[in-house]
């Protein structure tokens, strides 16, 4: 538009002058002034237009944006300073709450109440504080979000509320709509249930300093609960208050107890616990099955099996498993003659009573004294019984052989075991070896043979330290037989093995 109204003028000048050639000097002088001013406004208009263009296509929006954020957060700063100013004191009243609570929890009972009065609201009666503590417990218990922090705070200041009045639970919480043993209760359910197991002697000694009732059912309760998160030997500290209070357990929890003790490693105390139950009603097999291994790890032979004739008598089904655990207790305390006798009954029981493993623990007990024969005795039995010898039968008896000073018996028993259709083990590797070591100049080269194919054969379940140590010993046994050959072709074993 700059243009084509600079030229209209030019040419209506122009036309003026050649009507007018005596004004050509005045057009002449208005062009030379006029001219350049126009030309040079209307180039540099023209190039900041396109520029600008340019330059708007290309940041135009990022522009608007930023400066329309930047409004808006001007615009909210502006108009919520009271908001922040709120946020900051809330979040200084959590803080404050969070203290004081962990002061709560953390200190003891002497100095719980003098944080309390810090974190809620002071002059508030016994009955206000117990009737809130109770409305959150009650929302905790439902699962609506109440935390168990603000339980314990409160708790923290119903404690200190009746000690600066110097009343008790009973007189301070009179015109409340609950109950203090009810309060009580929920109480040291939440504390359980969080893992706070440090806070419940001094709730305890709370609920007797207020005399607040303890029933039986009261305590039961929390040795369930502590039971079901493995807290045992805290349940028998609950069992020890029970009987300060005087009151008597149910039968189901003697048979608890008994498990709590034996957990512990509280053997002593299991056995009582046991006999108590036993003075009041037939135990359960699980009980009975307990206090066994109790004696167990006591090697208490006379109370194993005294307990096995207990059940017998009182017609409580024996089953292998209990069986077994009798015979390994009197084979740790070396009571061979006892085992065989309680072996023989368990095999006059109907149904019959022993197993595999029942017959292999007296082969053991056999082994260890190094009498082949009767170990061989007890395998006999075994078989006459219609129970099928396994692996560790015959591993068990070739040790006996080994330690009776009969290696040779311990070859002849890894044949019967190999036609009986199980493969050497790791532990038929060392038995073997054991025995050649024992054989002395009677050592044959042959022998050297066979335990050299049983270590490749047994190879992938041979550890380093097992092997080198076998490998070791059937090399110095090839030494002081003098086996020159047989000692070559242990070392070129030794050496393809690394």
């Amino acid at each position: 538009s700059s243009r084509s109204g600079f030229s209209s003028r030019i040419y209506h000048e122009s036309n003026h002058a050649s009507s007018a050639p005596t004004s050509s000097y005045y057009l002449r002088q208005s062009v030379s002034r006029r001219w350049p001013d126009e030309i040079g406004v209307m180039m540099l208009s023209s190039d900041q237009l396109q520029l600008l263009a340019d330059f708007w296509k290309n940041v135009g929006l990022e522009i608007i944006i930023f400066a329309v954020t930047l409004a808006c957060a001007f615009a909210l700063k502006a108009l919520s300073p009271q908001q922040s100013k709120a946020k900051k004191t809330t979040l200084r009243k959590k803080e404050t709450s969070r203290e004081s609570t962990k002061a709560a929890v953390v200190q003891g009972p002497e100095k719980a109440h003098d944080n309390a009065s810090t974190s809620v609201e002071s002059g508030r009666s016994a009955a206000a504080v117990l009737d809130e503590a109770m409305d959150c417990l009650q929302e905790w218990q439902g699962g609506n979000g109440r935390p168990a922090s603000r339980v314990l705070a409160l708790y923290s200041e119903l404690r200190g509320v009746l000690r600066r009045s110097q009343k008790s639970m009973q007189d301070g919480t009179g015109a409340s709509r609950h109950r203090p043993c009810d309060f009580y209760s929920g109480l040291v359910h939440l504390i359980i249930r969080t893992g706070k197991h440090h806070l419940l002697n001094m709730v305890m000694d709370d609920m007797i300093h207020q005399k607040v009732p303890r029933s039986l059912s009261f305590y039961e309760s929390a040795m369930k609960q502590l039971a079901t998160q493995k807290q045992f030997r805290q349940a028998l500290s609950i069992y020890d208050r029970l009987v300060q209070d005087g009151l008597e357990t149910s039968t189901i929890t003697y048979s608890c107890l008994v498990r709590f003790a034996a957990e512990v490693g509280e053997l002593g105390r299991a056995k009582e616990f046991f006999e108590k139950l036993a003075s009041i009603t037939t135990p359960s097999i699980r009980a009975y099955m307990t206090v066994l291994s109790v004696h167990n790890k006591r090697q208490d032979w006379s109370s194993a099996a005294a307990t096995i004739h207990d059940m017998k008598s009182r017609g409580v089904p024996v089953d292998s498993l209990a069986l077994n655990v009798a015979l390994s207790t009197g084979v740790a305390a070396d009571k061979v003659t006892e085992v065989q006798d309680l072996l023989s009954q368990a095999e006059e029981m109907t149904p019959f009573v022993p197993d595999v493993v029942s017959y292999n623990t007296v082969v053991k007990a056999f082994s260890q004294r190094g009498n082949y024969a009767e170990a061989c005795n007890v395998v006999e039995r075994m078989r006459k019984n219609g129970v099928n010898a396994n692996a560790i039968t015959f591993n068990t008896v070739m040790d006996a052989a080994v330690r009776g000073g009969r290696p040779e018996e311990a070859w002849r028993k890894l044949e019967q075991m190999e036609e009986s259709g199980y493969k050497p083990d790791k532990f038929s590797c060392s038995i073997v070896v054991k025995a050649l070591t024992k054989s002395g100049s009677l050592l044959q080269e042959d022998a050297v043979d066979r335990a050299l194919a049983m270590l490749e054969q047994n190879d992938r379940n041979l550890d380093m330290t097992l092997k080198t140590s076998l490998y070791n010993n059937i090399a110095e046994a090839s030494s002081k037989a003098k086996l020159v050959a047989a000692l070559h072709k242990v070392k070129a074993q030794m050496c393809s093995k690394g």
